[in-house]
């Protein structure tokens, strides 16, 4: 799944009514649909992802 990258488990909370509108992201349909389609995890590491390579950039 990781490309046997070393791996670890990560726990958020966060308002009932943001994972709401991420659910309703996730779950569009064509034409325009997300890369982490249906998959909530997926939506959040790429948020990670996202926010980690934004950051790196403003050094």
């Amino acid at each position: 799944m990781f490309n046997g990258a070393n791996t670890q488990r990560l726990i958020v909370s966060i308002e009932a009514e943001t994972i709401s509108k991420v659910d309703k992201l996730i779950d569009r349909r064509e034409p325009k649909r997300h890369p982490a389609r249906g998959n909530r995890s997926e939506f959040v590491r790429l948020a990670i992802e996202r926010e980690l390579t934004r950051w790196r950039n403003d050094d």
